[in-house]
């Protein structure tokens, strides 16, 4: 369905390179139909030549079949500058870009970011959008911290009909541990709603 083929040059005996004691991310990307896929990564050492491999599910959904359409959510601790203009990713937004987080787990010392959207939403007979959202974090079977309730009114990207939404959770609000995060979306509009859940391990 699709194959991503690419060459990342990585100098570690620069000086100041941390790549010896820090992860070295990839970022890229294809576009892919609804349905459920294999993915298979390989990855090769041209010097050396050691190599590793990883093999997951993706399940790509048909959002034509949901009420509420929702992206799925993307959790970060870093912003950085946007390198082009044009950048294709919906991570990038008014000249920054978000890291995503692989592994989903953050240091309490950062602040925390979630990104996703929502399509399509119903509109009110003056064309308005009605959204609510929030995020609740649970440990314990304990809810320990909420955001504020966000609101929107417009779609954001009228290109995808998409309206996002891009929540932060300040520097230790949350403490060390691990927790169920629940972002609640509804739409006022069309009576819908839903509850995207994921898991979090926050470290000293």
């Amino acid at each position: 369905m699709a194959r991503i083929r690419d060459t990342i040059r990585v100098d570690a005996n620069r000086p100041g390179a941390e790549v010896r004691r820090k992860n070295v991310q990839y970022r890229t990307g294809t576009t892919l139909p609804p349905g459920r896929y294999r993915l298979k990564l390989v990855a090769r050492e041209n010097q050396g030549g050691t190599f590793g491999s990883f093999e997951t599910d993706i399940v790509v959904p048909d959002l034509r079949f949901q009420k509420l359409k929702v992206s799925s959510v993307t959790i970060g601790t870093q912003l950085e500058p946007s390198a082009r203009r044009d950048n294709p990713s919906p991570l990038a937004r008014d000249g920054s870009e978000l890291l995503p987080s692989v592994t989903h787990v953050v240091s309490a010392r950062q602040p925390l970011y979630f990104y996703y959207e929502a399509y399509d939403p119903a509109r009110t007979p003056g064309g308005e959008v009605l959204l609510q959202t929030s995020i609740a974090f649970f440990s314990g079977g304990t809810r320990r911290y909420e955001t504020p309730l966000v609101e929107a009114k417009a779609v954001t990207i009228p290109d995808r009909g998409a309206t996002i939404f891009q929540l932060s959770v300040p520097a230790a609000s949350l403490k060390p541990g691990l927790y169920t995060c629940q972002v609640t979306l509804i739409d006022d509009v069309a009576g819908a709603f839903t509850f995207p859940r994921l898991t979090l391990l926050v470290r000293p």
